[in-house]
């Protein structure tokens, strides 16, 4: 879906359970990405990442089917979920997908206008990371991309996300982790070609 169509329709949607689980944290990412963003390079990166978490989370949970998650199905939700859970849940996925495109870091701090560190200040602050999210991501996931690739990535992503959301939390089942690789790396490859785009001397709508 183009990044206008959605925010449009984000924007435009404040009742019905979407919005009250998944979309109200979108709403409030995208707004502060417009407001502390640097450049549109940097804008768009988080637009994409925040609208990538949110059709995942939001296919999960069963309140939108913009992805296709039948894997999932049969896991069950928690009864009473807390905004704090979901809003989680989120940061879980953006900060796989954060892992992935840092294959790419150079052009995404070229792009961005900032160095590594003043990068990562934004994310955090327009994504809200708490210190324990920024250790997920930094003690965590880059460690285990760095030895295990994908596989091992997607695993741990997927573990924190079912821990946040699900009564249950067995495992992930072979075909629930290949289609969470799959998921993650077409996510990734969107931020990734935002900066290429932007290498390119313009920025293409997703």
């Amino acid at each position: 879906m183009p990044i206008i169509t959605f925010l449009q329709d984000i924007f435009a949607a404040t009742k019905g359970r979407y919005y009250r689980t998944v979309g109200r944290h979108t709403q409030k990412f995208c707004s502060k990405a417009v407001n502390m963003s640097v450049n549109d390079a940097q804008k768009r990166i988080f637009f994409v990442t925040a609208i990538c978490a949110d059709e995942l989370i939001a296919a999960l949970m069963g309140v939108d089917k913009k992805r296709q998650v039948g894997p999932f199905n049969n896991r069950i939700l928690k009864q009473k979920l807390s905004k704090q859970q979901i809003a989680a849940a989120l940061r879980v996925y953006m900060s796989g997908i954060l892992t992935l495109a840092s294959t790419h870091k150079d052009a995404l701090l070229a792009e961005s206008g900032m160095q590594e560190e003043e990068l990562l200040h934004v994310w955090c602050k327009v994504f809200d990371y708490s210190p324990s999210d920024m250790d997920l991501f930094d003690a965590v996931l880059l460690p285990a991309y760095r030895q295990g690739g994908i596989i091992t990535l997607s695993t741990l992503v997927g573990k924190s996300i079912l821990e946040h959301l699900f009564v249950t939390n067995e495992a992930m089942s072979s075909v629930e982790t290949a289609l969470l690789q799959n998921i993650m790396l077409e996510d990734a490859a969107a931020v990734i070609q935002i900066v290429q785009n932007c290498s390119q001397g313009g920025v293409k709508t997703p």
